[in-house]
C-alpha cells in the first residue's frame, strides 16, 4: 500500500524515516515523442515495495508486460517509435538490470520512467 506524501518525508518528528517504511520519488516522461505521458510524486510504502508499486502509485494507465524491460503505458508501447523504443528506467540516476516487479526500494531512492525511441 502507498500514501501520497505531497512531497514531505513521512517520518517521525525528528526528521528520521519510520521503521518499515520507505518513501521514494517516482516520475514518468516522454519527452523523447513529446512527452504524451508525464506524472511525478513522492509516495511512503511499506518495506519491500518494487520499482513497479512506486509506477502504479501515480495512477497512470498500466498494462504489465512479461518482459525484464517493464511496462507499457498511456499508449506508447514497446517498438512503437523504431525497433528498440520502450519504456526504461532508472533509480539514483542508474539503469538497473532486472525486471522492475523485482527491485525492491530503498528509503529516498528516485525512480524515472522514461520512453527511449530507436
Amino acid at each position: 500500500s502507498a500514501s501520497n506524501s505531497g512531497g514531505a518525508s513521512a517520518g517521525n518528528q525528528d526528521g528520521s524515516q519510520q521503521p518499515g517504511y520507505v518513501t521514494v520519488t517516482v516520475s514518468v516522461t516522454s519527452s523523447a515523442v513529446g512527452n504524451p505521458v508525464s506524472s511525478s510524486g513522492t509516495f511512503t510504502f511499506n518495506k519491500g515495495a518494487t520499482v513497479y508499486d512506486a509506477l502504479c502509485a501515480l495512477g497512470l494507465s498500466v498494462n504489465a508486460r512479461g518482459t525484464s524491460y517493464g511496462t507499457m503505458r498511456g499508449g506508447l508501447a514497446e517498438k512503437v517509435h523504431g525497433g528498440t523504443s520502450g519504456w526504461m528506467y532508472s533509480v539514483n540516476g542508474a539503469t538497473p538490470n532486472t525486471a522492475c516487479s523485482n527491485y525492491v526500494l530503498s528509503n529516498g531512492d528516485t525512480v524515472v520512467w522514461y520512453y527511449v525511441t530507436g
